[in-house]
């Protein structure tokens, strides 16, 4: 019964694939997803549409890293 979920589910999402496949998405995300407990997964779906032909710019936020650094050598 599982395997036929699945297939299900391939079929319904072909046409997405197919339709988005080429194309170029741009990806948003603060410094603060990278601590987010469910980050690893989001980048294995950047991988899984990256691997069915999907281009992706992805444009990181970095303040959390920068303040940790700056309090670490004592700059306000």
């Amino acid at each position: 019964m599982e395997s036929k979920q699945h297939i299900r589910w391939f079929r319904n999402s072909a046409p997405y694939i197919n339709a988005h496949q080429g194309k170029t998405f741009v990806l948003m995300f603060d410094g603060e997803a990278t601590l987010h407990e469910n980050f690893a997964n989001v980048i294995h779906d950047i991988a899984l549409l990256s691997s069915l032909g999907v281009r992706m710019v992805l444009v990181h936020g970095s303040r959390p890293q920068i303040a940790s650094r700056l309090s670490e050598r004592g700059i306000e």
